[in-house]
């Protein structure tokens, strides 16, 4: 299978997992090892932090991850990006960040905890019909609501024939 890196994973209707439901993961690494994603429509109540923070995902982790729009930020665009429009950040990223020049129209998003899966697990989900593969891009990450992504972004079902 192709590597799906840079395309999101939507949780179908029929994936029970309650960490994943109404999911909508951007996957940043996929290959032999496994996969490697943010949910990107879950955000945390956070009232400590003076920016919101997205729980990535049930895998806890040290520290956050840092996705953002500005594509001038990086010394090379193409090393960054995920998928169009949307870049992982590095330290001096996430210090323009949490310092914001005034006027700046930033477009991130903070991780705490990411989504992974071991060799050929999220193949197995894939063929099991729990995710849908859809092209990711910056709008739907920045841009829509997290609330409505999901269903902004979900593959209509297709009902069952009826056997009567």
């Amino acid at each position: 299978m192709a590597s799906l890196a840079g395309f999101f994973l939507v949780a179908r209707p029929v994936l029970k997992d309650g960490n994943f439901s109404q999911s909508v993961v951007l996957l940043l690494q996929h290959g032999p090892e496994g996969a490697f994603g943010l949910v990107v429509n879950r955000p945390l109540r956070n009232e400590e932090l003076p920016f919101p923070v997205y729980l990535g995902g049930p895998c806890k982790m040290e520290g956050m991850i840092l996705l953002h729009g500005q594509e001038d930020w990086l010394e090379d665009a193409k090393t960054g990006q995920v998928c169009p429009g949307v870049y992982i950040g590095d330290a001096q990223c996430a210090e323009r960040v949490t310092d914001p020049t005034p006027g700046d129209n930033l477009r991130f998003k903070m991780f705490a905890g990411y989504s992974g899966w071991g060799p050929q697990q999220l193949e197995g989900e894939l063929v099991e019909g729990a995710w849908a593969v859809i092209r990711a891009t910056g709008k739907h990450v920045f841009d829509t609501p997290p609330e409505e992504l999901w269903e902004t972004v979900v593959p209509p079902t297709i009902p069952q024939p009826s056997l009567n």
